[in-house]
């Protein structure tokens, strides 16, 4: 095992996730990377109820994102420098999509060995409506996933 994925979005559970990756890092000298996902914002919510925002939404979309990927490349910044990574070679990664396409294309893409998740992210609101991505993940990921409880 030499490429373990962290995706991380905040929470408390992918913290504790990103703290259980180190230890087995640094047990298999792994190489981390650390990835978090910013969605894609979208006016089809608004749409559905015939209100027309888009063109102040096209308009702001793209200041938005920016603003998003900037605030979660600092959130990357600080967990990797909180933690005790010692002598691994850790990378970040902020990416654009929805959070359980994106891991999984990364994790097929760039061949990792494993990926440790937290079980619960940021919006319980959100996983009553979707579905949980770690789920997703578990059900399609073409490597071990190891789930961390908050």
């Amino acid at each position: 095992m030499k490429k373990i994925l962290i995706p991380v979005d905040g929470s408390v559970a992918s913290e504790k996730a990103s703290i259980k990756a180190v230890e087995i890092g640094k047990l298999v000298n792994a190489e981390l990377t650390f990835i978090a996902v910013v969605n894609t914002p979208s006016d089809a919510k608004y749409s559905y109820f015939g209100m027309n925002v888009e063109q102040a939404f096209i308009a702001n979309c793209e200041e938005m994102l920016e603003s998003l990927i900037k605030e979660e490349n600092k959130m990357l910044d600080i967990l990797i420098r909180n933690l005790d990574c010692g002598d691994l070679a850790t990378k970040k990664k902020v990416v654009v999509g929805k959070a359980y396409d994106e891991i999984l294309k990364i994790a097929t893409d760039e061949n990792f060995d494993l990926i440790v998740m937290g079980r619960r992210g940021l919006s319980n609101m959100e996983r009553i409506f979707l579905g949980s991505v770690t789920q997703k993940v578990i059900a399609q990921a073409p490597c071990p996933v190891m789930v961390v409880n908050e």
